[in-house]
């Protein structure tokens, strides 16, 4: 069974102070990220999984005593994929069907070849990448369009090409876009220009706030050591060495009131590869992101971030080299299927975000789920399909 190191830390719920700085988001969503542009929260995995030997609240009798509803599950999904009630004549080929499963199997396949789906994907990736309207959605696009058209979810990681699409509401259909921002290599949403604009912040931790909590489903610390230690008598609980990051000329090794570097050895090693998009989303030969240094920010610089020597990586034992790299490593990484599939879930259950609602799925309940996802060629598509026709979500 996958385990999330983060999850270690559940119940954490008391928001701290960034290292340098920031105010804590108090939803997760960067909304209040005060001075520096990063707001880290500390500790609060968020993700799907439960963690081997976790023991949950047993199963409530009430579940036992549901029964299987064909004409009320039409109902929710097709509010669900198509934000329509059923019509009279669909209601009535399932409840006449002398197989109401198949007819209602039937209907579903109807709704997500329905262009009406992908207005629906449209919506629901803007919600879950925190992407507005107009021309700063275009990452949301892609993602809405890759899981329409049935693509494996990992191309909005690695496609190398048209990576901006747009999307006419009126006709509900998508149209092929470049990004066209000078990045030396796209890598799907990780090099997106709106991305990129919208996410713009001290030092780029925002940006990789973005990645982690979007795809990764947790918030900071995304790295959690088997073998915890003390530093100044606190916990330090991250499986880089502490001495990896910077002290001048913010203090990542500061202690005084959390240790930073519980957060910020993972993000110190992860920010420099988006620090070269300016703020308006636009990828330049040197790096633009500042440092918050009173009184006048200056330009980062790799020392800023890391000491003489280190390189930068996704994780510990994971280094990447630029963006498509990263791109192909979160394609690749577990944790992301898992989230990936607890979203679809928490969309077709009608549950509130992951991370800025704190509404979990135990992985036992996703796991089938999961397994389909991997086996089916990461088509998030007919992971939905498989979602809204299981019985959980017939059963009422």
């Amino acid at each position: 069974m996958r385990t999330k190191l983060s999850l270690i830390l559940l119940p954490i719920v008391a928001l701290l102070y960034a290292c340098d700085g920031g105010t804590p988001s108090l939803t997760g969503d960067g909304s209040n990220d005060g001075n520096d542009g990063d707001g880290v929260i500390v500790g609060g995995g968020t993700g799907a999984g439960s963690g081997e030997g976790a023991e949950g609240p047993g199963e409530d009798p009430a579940l036992a005593e549901r029964q299987v509803d064909y004409n009320e599950a039409l109902r929710t999904v097709s509010l669900k994929l198509n934000r329509r009630l059923p019509t009279l004549t669909q209601i009535r080929k399932v409840q006449n069907a002398s197989s109401p499963k198949a007819a209602y199997e039937e209907e579903v396949d109807a709704m997500l070849a329905d262009p009406q789906f992908s207005a629906r994907m449209v919506k629901f990736w803007r919600d879950t990448m925190r992407m507005g309207g107009g021309d700063i959605d275009s990452a949301a696009v892609l993602a809405a369009r890759t899981v329409t058209e049935g693509k494996p979810l990992t191309d909005i990681f690695t496609a190398s090409s048209n990576n901006c699409p747009t999307y006419d509401g009126a006709t509900m259909t998508f149209a092929d876009g470049e990004c066209n921002n000078g990045a030396p290599a796209q890598a799907g949403v990780l090099t997106n220009p709106a991305t990129m604009k919208q996410f713009y912040g001290n030092m780029a931790f925002r940006r990789v706030r973005w990645v982690q909590e979007t795809f990764m489903c947790t918030k900071m610390p995304a790295e959690v050591s088997a073998n915890p230690s003390l530093k100044d008598g606190k916990d330090y609980t991250s499986p880089w060495p502490f001495e990896s990051v910077a002290t001048a000329p913010i203090n990542f090794q500061d202690t005084q009131s959390v240790v930073c570097a519980n957060c910020h050895t993972t993000l110190n090693h992860v920010a420099p590869l988006f620090a070269n998009f300016d703020a308006d989303g636009q990828y330049q030969s040197s790096i633009q992101v500042m440092t918050p240094i009173a009184p006048t920010p200056v330009t980062t610089e790799m020392s800023h971030w890391l000491q003489p020597g280190e390189t930068t990586h996704w994780r510990f034992d994971q280094e990447v080299a630029d963006l498509p790299s990263l791109g192909q490593v979160l394609a690749e990484d577990p944790d992301v299927s898992e989230c990936m599939v607890a979203r679809m879930w928490n969309f077709a259950m009608s549950k509130e975000d992951i991370v800025a609602d704190l509404a979990t799925v135990p992985y036992g309940v996703i796991e089938p789920y999961v397994d389909e996802y991997d086996s089916n060629g990461q088509d998030l598509k007919q992971v939905i399909r498989a979602i809204v026709t299981s019985d959980d979500f017939v059963s009422f």
